[in-house]
């Protein structure tokens, strides 16, 4: 199933301010109508269950409490949430934080800093179905 990114509902996860920021105007600068932010897990995962539907997280793997890898675990086991698309959006990008997060089941992984002209393409690849794997 395809979507398109002004039907979407996108879940921005993020606790650095600046990187929230940017992530959310490159997506409504894209046409998202539907792009949320929360900066912790747990305020995603509770957010997400009051929304219609979540098609897309965009998670970074490093927070506070809980990680990324959890939130992916998290809505995979959620009954409601588990469709959702989950990608990796962080600066961490060794070669074990890739493979990691290819073994956990993510959706595809796009390294800091976003590349600007790119993004917006990434994101609707991804809604597409298709795995969008871009670190450099």
């Amino acid at each position: 199933m395809t979507i398109s990114l002004q039907e979407a509902y996108i879940l921005v996860v993020e606790d650095e301010p600046n990187a929230k920021l940017v992530t959310l105007d490159l997506l409504r600068m894209g046409g998202a109508d539907h792009c949320f932010s929360r900066t912790s897990v747990d305020a995603a995962i509770q957010f997400a269950e009051k929304l219609p539907r979540v098609d897309l997280f965009l998670v970074d793997i490093n927070m506070p409490v809980h990680s990324g890898y959890d939130l992916l675990r998290m809505v995979r086991q959620h009954p409601s949430l588990n469709r959702a698309k989950v990608v990796a959006v962080t600066a961490g990008t060794l070669d074990e934080d890739i493979r990691r997060a290819r073994e956990l089941g993510f959706d595809g992984f796009l390294g800091k800093p976003l590349r600007a002209g790119a993004f917006v393409d990434q994101v609707q690849r991804i809604l597409n179905g298709e795995p969008v794997w871009d670190w450099h």
